[in-house]
C-alpha cells in the first residue's frame, strides 16, 4: 500500500479530546495496551497530527503521528487500526506474528505479497499451525533472526483454510513494510535487534543455511527449478516458489538489509541508558542553538524547538527521546536548561510553554563546537530539499479559434478549438492578406473578401467593403474565445477557457471568533497544495488543512490556515512560488500591524 509515495490531502494537530478518543479506540482494537501504554504513545503535551492521504492505488487512508513517527494507520473502507512498525517495535507482542526468512522482507518491501511457503511454522502441519483467526486477520511479520516486527498485513484465508492450502498461494497481503514510503515519512531508524523469536528458539525449526532456508520455502516444487532460473524478475508470477528462486538476495542486498548493517554502530553515540539520553538531549539542545535556532524567530513554542531544531541535530544513528531520558518531559528537561540560565521558559498563555529568550553568552553554548560529519546525511537531505525550487508555470492570455472566425481560421489550415496568441493572429491574418492581394500599395484600407468580411463584420453592421489594418485585427480577437494557456515545466500545456481564475487570500472567522485564512486556486498555478499548506505550518505553527470548499463552484478545493496568516502566504506566493502579483487578490487582508 506504501510501496509508491502517497499524496497528503491535509495535516491537522489534534486537541485534547481527539486524543482521549484516540486512546479508547487503540484500547478497544489491542486491550494489551495499560493506560500507561496509550499515555506514552498519544501523550499529552507532544505533538500528535493526524495525515490524511491518498495511497497510489486510490486507498484514503489515515495515519496518526506523534513528534516524527507514524504510530498507526486507518483505512477508511474498513476503520480497522493498523500498527506500524515503529508503533511494533516498542510493543512487538502486540499482533498476532509470522516469521519468514530475513531476506524475504526484501521482496516484501518491492511490492510483493507473502505467500504460504514463506510462512514458517512449528513442527508437522496441523489445522491449528498457523494460529486461530478469520480471513482479513491484521498479523505482523518478524524474521528468523530478529523477533522485531518489520511488516504488517492481513491474512488471506482463515486459519483452517491455509492449513487446506497445503502450503500453496497466498498467505498475507502486506500494507506496510520496513523501508517503504511509511517508515521514510517517520525517523527511518532501523529495526532493534531482539533476538530470534521463540519458533526458532523453540528447536522445533532449524535452518542451518540458505539453501535450506529456501527448500523450506519452495517446498516440493524443485521439479520446476530449471524452467524458474530463465524467468526475469519482471515476469515474476504470484507463485512464491518462483518468486523466492527470482529473488536470492545478493551480497549487497542482503547487507542493507541486515539490521546489524544498516546503520554504523561503532561512531554513534549509545543512547541505552537514561544517563546516556540526558547527555544526546543535551548535545541536541545545544547543537540546535549553533545550528538552525541561530536566526529563530523568539518567542517559540518549546515543542516546535523540540521538533524542529533539536531533531534535526540529533546525530546519525541515534535516535532522541525525551521519554528514555530521567526527565520524562520536555518540560522538566528545558526548566533544567533555565534554571542553568541557558533559556527563559515563560507560560503563556495558561498550559502553553514558550522559549522567550537565550543566553548567547553562557559559557556552555559558547563554548560548543558544532561536529559537521556527524549529521552527514541529514544535511544532504535538507540541502535537497531546499534546492527543490517551485518553477512558476508560463501563463499566456491566447484566443481560440470559434463562432464566425472559424471559417477564416480553417482556410489557414486550423480548427475549431485551436488557441492562438496575439502575435500569431497578427501574423496568420497579415499573411493571408498579402497572399490574397487584399491591400493595394499605398493604401491603409484593406478590401474584405468573403471569409474576411464573415469573420470581423458583425451581420447586424450590413456589407463593408473595406476596413483599416488595426480595426481587422482588434475585430478578429474580439470575435475569438478568450483563454489562457498554462505551461507548467515537464508538462503538456493546459488550456483554460475564459479568464484564469485568481488566487484569492480571504479570512473568514470560525466558531469562538477565531480567524482562519482560506486560499483558494492555487492549485490552478501548479501548485500542490498539501505541500504549500506543510510549509504554511512550519512556518507560521498554525494548523493547516486542505480540502472542499464551501460556497465555491464543485471541484474547488481550499487550504485552511488558523489566523489570520495573509501576510505570511503573501510573502510565500511573491517570493519562493514567484506568483506575479496581478494573479493574488486580497493580499491587503493583511494585519496593518504585521510587516
Amino acid at each position: 500500500m506504501f510501496v509508491k509515495p502517497f499524496r497528503i490531502k491535509s495535516q491537522t494537530q489534534l486537541k485534547g479530546s481527539d486524543r482521549k478518543k484516540l486512546r479508547a479506540e487503540l484500547s478497544q482494537a489491542y486491550p494489551s495496551l495499560t493506560s500507561e501504554d496509550l499515555s506514552k504513545l498519544i501523550p499529552g503535551k507532544e505533538d500528535v497530527t493526524l495525515v490524511r492521504m491518498y495511497c497510489y492505488k486510490g486507498e484514503s487512508v489515515n495515519v496518526y503521528q506523534v513528534q516524527k513517527d507514524p504510530i498507526f494507520f486507518t483505512i477508511d473502507k474498513d476503520k480497522v487500526v493498523y500498527p506500524t512498525v515503529y508503533l511494533l517495535w516498542r510493543h512487538p507482542e502486540l499482533m498476532h506474528t509470522f516469521t519468514t526468512h530475513t531476506h524475504v522482507i526484501g521482496v516484501l518491501a518491492g511490492g510483493a505479497d507473502l505467500m504460504l511457503p514463506g510462512i514458517i511454522t512449528k513442527g508437522e502441519m496441523s489445522p491449528y499451525s498457523y494460529g486461530k483467526f478469520e480471513k482479513g486477520f491484521p498479523v505482523a511479520i518478524n524474521t528468523t533472526d530478529n523477533k522485531a516486527p518489520q511488516a504488517v498485513g492481513v491474512t488471506a484465508h482463515s486459519s483452517m483454510d491455509m492449513y487446506m492450502c497445503g502450503r500453496h498461494g497466498k498467505g498475507v497481503s502486506i500494507l506496510h513494510v520496513y523501508r517503504d514510503q511509511l517508515w521514510e515519512m517517520g525517523s527511518r531508524s532501523p529495526p532493534p535487534t531482539m533476538g530470534p523469536p521463540d519458533i526458532i528458539l523453540s528447536g522445533q525449526v532449524v535452518i542451518e543455511n540458505e539453501d535450506s532456508a529456501e527448500e523450506i520455502i519452495v517446498g516440493s516444487e524443485t521439479d520446476e527449478s530449471e524452467k524458474l532460473k530463465e524467468i526475469s524478475p519482471e515476469q515474476v508470477t504470484d507463485d512464491v516458489e518462483k518468486l523466492i528462486l527470482l529473488e536470492e538476495p545478493t551480497p549487497d542486498s542482503s547487507s542493507n538489509l541486515s539490521p546489524e548493517n544498516s546503520t554504523p554502530k561503532e561512531d554513534t553515540p549509545q543512547t541505552t541508558g537514561p544517563e546516556a539520553m540526558d547527555k544526546l538531549l543535551l548535545h541536541c539542545f545545544l547543537k540546535a542553538w549553533k545550528t538552525s535556532g541561530k536566526k529563530v524567530a523568539l518567542p517559540i513554542l518549546t515543542s516546535n524547538f523540540y521538533r524542529l531544531h533539536m531533531i534535526p541535530a540529533c546525530p546519525d544513528g541515534a535516535s532522541l527521546d525525551i521519554k528514555k531520558s530521567s526527565y520524562k518531559k520536555l518540560s522538566k528537561f528545558l526548566n533544567a536548561m533555565a534554571k542553568e540560565e541557558l533559556i527563559q521558559v515563560k507560560e503563556f498563555p495558561k498550559g502553553i510553554e514558550n522559549i522567550t529568550a537565550i543566553n548567547w553568552a553562557h559559557e556552555d553554548i559558547k563554548s560548543f563546537i558544532v561536529d559537521q560529519e556527524e549529521t552527514s546525511i541529514k544535511p544532504e537531505a535538507n540541502k535537497k530539499d531546499n534546492s527543490r525550487t517551485f518553477t512558476p508555470p508560463l501563463i499566456e492570455e491566447v484566443h481560440q479559434v470559434s463562432g464566425d472566425t472559424l471559417h477564416f481560421f480553417k482556410a489557414n489550415g486550423l480548427s475549431k478549438g485551436d488557441v492562438l496568441s496575439m502575435a500569431e493572429v497578427r501574423s496568420i491574418v497579415t499573411d493571408y492578406i498579402k497572399v490574397k492581394g487584399l491591400q493595394k500599395e499605398g493604401q491603409k484600407m484593406v478590401n474584405l473578401d468573403t471569409l474576411l468580411h464573415e469573420a470581423v463584420v458583425n451581420r447586424k453592421e450590413g456589407y463593408k467593403e473595406t476596413l483599416r489594418w488595426d480595426e481587422i485585427f482588434s475585430r478578429m480577437l474580439g470575435r475569438m474565445a478568450p483563454a489562457v494557456r498554462i505551461t507548467r515545466q515537464g508538462s503538456v500545456p493546459v488550456i483554460r477557457k475564459g479568464k484564469l481564475e485568481l488566487i484569492e487570500l480571504a479570512v473568514a472567522k470560525r466558531s469562538g471568533n477565531k480567524k482562519v485564512t482560506l486560499v483558494y486556486n492555487a492549485s490552478l498555478y501548479g501548485i500542490d497544495e498539501a505541500e504549500f499548506a506543510h510549509q504554511i505550518q512550519v512556518g507560521v505553527a498554525a494548523s493547516t488543512s486542505v480540502g472542499p470548499a464551501e460556497h465555491k463552484p464543485q471541484g474547488t478545493t481550499q487550504v485552511l490556515i488558523q489566523g489570520n496568516q495573509v501576510a505570511f502566504i503573501g510573502k510565500l506566493l511573491l517570493e519562493t512560488y514567484q506568483i506575479p502579483r496581478k494573479y493574488i487578490r486580497g493580499l491587503e487582508l493583511a494585519p496593518k500591524n504585521k510587516k
